[in-house]
């Protein structure tokens, strides 16, 4: 192996120590003994041995001053610790070699020195390494973004790297993308069809800040590493960051719930940190807000803050119309990392929530209309059967808004969030209306009334979460039901004169149920103080498919209870693996029931606020909770925007505007194909950060979100070298500036360092043993 000799810590010390090479030299000249005269008759004889033995003398002190001061010397080398760098990836030479470069594309790699960002420091060098490579060589390059890396000759990987830019969201950790360089180095055998296999070589360019290393991955990518062919990939990690960052962030823009009435004030924190010297001064920061694209600061707030802190700022929003609103935020002087100086939000002011009850008789849903007007969340529609037709392929529902005029609209039904059938007796007829609305992801609730045709509701096929048999009433029931217990009554109630609903831990999880958790744990909220009992309802055979979401208190064996509530999910026509729309059926009535045929209590206002949550939690589940509505998303998140419920004709054009404008760098139109019912915004057009907008023609109809880079990329410290050489090895690490030579770095890097350490102490030990024999053999008293 032929190699140079190098130490990455090498002691000035020790070499210094080799001065002490000359010390056997200074000590035979001290102890220099002046041969005895002696006189003998035979005075020639002993001149002549005289010469003879100083000849022999001299040779012999010369022999052992040479030993010993070998001995020193590799001593010293030894102390040293040195290690023999192969030759076996030259970079000189002739011979290709297999190189996968990983470009760490994350936001932070933005941090901006001498008016150089990362990204532009890490892009310089990896075109210096392309230059050092033999001609022939075959080159991947991996970015942290794509993950989609192939092998490619020199100079296309010098157009690819010409594409980064700038850093962009979304990102995965440096980690992941080695994952993928090693995939491609157990491959590339097959690509380069050599007679024998090429060096290989793993380069990573990153700024080395907390989010660009997975730790938790090292074993996972030691074991990729054993599965790559011979010879094992060499490392060279190289670190373009900033060891002292300074920094100001906007962390975050929160506002819960984002979708708030008409009259609400729109309250939004926002959190601010500060990066730099502990003993540095605080700094000051400024914080604008830009409201709905206005040119100008709608609102600005000031704060100091000390380094290595966080601090939130209240932003205030009054007097909005109902629609979407989006937020800018964003720091009055830059600074050094241009990603979290600006930060987004998008926010609804928002009108009822439509609903359409359909009746044969619109004065039996006057409770159930009241109900959601009262709760404020719902608008509730009711019309007859013969008010819902198909017109032109599409189901609309014919109206008088206002009844004092008369006059009479038209709603496409998609412009609904749920539709109710309310006590119709034969809802037959309304199969096919409503079939194309609940597959397209409408979703529906089935309340029946003391009569109706069995046959008219099995026509629903498979939108039927059950099949209604007859009408049970409790006071008939063999055997009784339970004794009926709650933390508000004194006593039981017999169970013949009514039932509850059977609830418990397993069955609150439900997300229509859910609420119970909280109100059982408080124990003063009169839905589980004082329930709701029921004494008729109709016994329903569940269906294939569909599930019962809670069942009467009615059996001590849970097999036998009775279903209040089932579901049914609907497939989508297109994909029967992709769910889009719902129907839940109630098994008692919920109209206005006479008083010589009530089923329940439902509707007593006396004791209980059930009249108005029980239709909530109906419908909340199946429109969705305003509550948790979400209108903003992380950089690189894919992102579903559910188009105009009316519906749009195939071939429609939607309006995509960008703030900050054309960050998606995308065609600003998207053509809408035959009855889609929503968008899907992804990769790449959500890379970058922003507010996005989407609007069709001139209608009112707009829609919206925000992508944010997320808060983790704004932290600057780096990654312990120790992490990252557990997989790359010892030394791969080394820090790249303007004044460092990227050659020399590879040649220390990835010169596969062999320790001598080991074999130069044996060689001391075994030279201290000859030096001790000779010593004895030269000067051993002569019998």
């Amino acid at each position: 192996m032929a190699g140079s000799v190098y130490n990455a810590n090498m002691n000035p010390i020790l070499i210094a120590g080799a001065a002490l090479v000359g010390l056997p030299i200074l000590l035979h000249l001290i102890m220099k003994q002046e041969p005895k005269r002696l006189s003998f008759p035979a005075f020639r004889f002993l001149t002549q041995k005289l010469k003879t033995n100083q000849r022999k003398l001299r040779l012999r002190h010369f022999l052992l001053l040479l030993m010993r001061m070998l001995l020193i010397a590799l001593f010293c080398l030894t102390l040293y610790q040195p290690t023999v760098l192969s030759e076996r990836l030259n970079l000189s030479g002739e011979q290709p070699v297999a190189v996968v470069i990983v470009i760490d594309t994350s936001p932070s790699m933005g941090y901006v020195v001498n008016e150089k960002t990362r990204l532009d420091e890490a892009r310089k060098r990896a075109f210096e390494l392309l230059d050092e490579l033999p001609s022939k060589s075959q080159v991947a390059i991996v970015d942290t973004g794509e993950m989609n890396g192939h092998w490619s000759d020199i100079a296309e990987a010098r157009k690819q790297l010409e594409k980064y830019d700038k850093p962009s969201g979304g990102n995965q950790p440096v980690t992941s993308a080695i994952a993928e360089a090693y995939r491609l180095l157990s491959i590339v055998d097959q690509e380069t069809e050599a007679s024998e296999p090429w060096p290989r070589l793993v380069a990573v360019f990153t700024d080395r800040a907390a989010t660009c290393w997975d730790a938790s991955r090292t074993d996972d990518l030691k074991k990729l590493q054993e599965k790559i062919p011979l010879p094992k990939p060499a490392h060279t990690i190289f670190d373009v960051g900033v060891d002292h960052p300074t920094n100001v962030a906007i962390l975050g823009a929160e506002m819960q719930p984002q979708i708030i009435a008409a009259n609400q004030v729109a309250a939004v924190t926002v959190t601010v940190a500060t990066t730099g010297p502990a003993d540095g001064p605080p700094v000051e920061v400024v914080v604008r807000a830009k409201l709905d694209g206005s040119a100008t600061a709608t609102d600005r707030k000031g704060i100091n803050i000390p380094n290595g802190q966080t601090r939130a700022l209240m932003f205030e929003f009054k007097d909005l119309k109902p629609g979407l609103h989006q937020v800018e935020f964003s720091l009055e002087s830059p600074d050094k990392l241009m990603f979290d100086n600006t930060r987004y939000l998008t926010f609804k002011v928002g009108e009822a929530r439509r609903i359409l009850t359909i009746a044969d008789d619109e004065k039996e849903a006057v409770f159930w209309q009241l109900a959601h007007q009262s709760k404020g969340e719902f608008g509730c529609l009711v019309v007859k059967p013969d008010q819902v037709n198909v017109v032109d392929g599409q189901t609309k529902v014919e109206y008088a808004p206002d009844s004092k005029n008369g006059e009479r609209v038209t709603s496409n039904i998609r412009e609904f969030e749920v539709v109710c059938l309310l006590d119709v007796a034969d809802p037959t007829s309304l199969w096919d209306k409503l079939r194309p609305y609940v597959e397209g992801g409408g979703k529906l609730v089935i309340i029946p009334g003391s009569s109706l045709s069995i046959e008219g509701y099995a026509a629903g096929g498979n939108l039927l979460p059950g099949t209604f048999k007859k009408v049970i009433y409790t006071k008939e029931m063999q055997p009784p039901p339970p004794k009926q217990t709650a933390p508000g009554w004194e006593h039981p109630f017999d169970g013949q004169n009514g039932v509850t609903w059977y609830l418990d831990d397993s069955i609150v999880q439900h997300p229509m149920l859910r609420p119970f958790q909280g109100w059982q744990a408080k124990g003063n909220v009169d839905a589980v103080k004082n329930p709701r009992r029921v004494w008729k309802f109709w016994e329903v055979t569940k269906s294939d498919g569909a599930a019962v979401v809670v069942s009467y208190n009615d059996a001590e064996k849970p097999a036998d209870r009775h279903p209040a509530v089932l579901e049914r999910s609907i497939p989508d026509p297109k994909d029967t693996k992709k769910t889009k729309g719902r129907v839940v059926l109630l098994t008692t009535r919920l109209d206005a029931q006479p008083p010589n045929d009530e089923w329940n209590d439902y509707w007593e206002l006396e004791g209980s606020t059930w009249y108005v949550v029980f239709p909530w939690l109906v419908i909340r589940y199946l429109a969705g909770d305003s509550a948790d509505a979400n209108f903003n998303y992380l950089a690189g998140q894919s992102v579903t925007i559910p188009l105009p419920k009316e519906g749009v004709p195939k071939g429609t054009k939607v309006a995509i505007d960008n703030t900050p404008p054309d960050i998606s760098g995308s065609d600003p139109l998207v053509e809408v194909g035959d009855k889609q019912t929503e968008l899907r915004v992804g990769p790449p057009r959500t890379n970058q950060a922003g507010n996005f907008l989407f609007s069709v023609g001139t209608g009112k109809w707009r829609e919206g979100f925000s992508l944010n880079i997320p808060a983790e990329e704004s932290t600057l410290d780096k990654v312990p070298i120790e992490a990252i050489e557990d997989l790359t090895g010892k030394n791969t690490v080394v820090p790249v500036d303007k004044n460092r030579d990227l050659r020399k770095i590879i040649e220390i890097v990835i010169g596969s360092p062999v320790d001598l350490f080991p074999w130069l102490l044996i060689a001391v030990l075994m030279l201290l043993v000859l030096e001790g024999l000779v010593a004895n053999r030269f000067y051993r008293r002569m019998r």
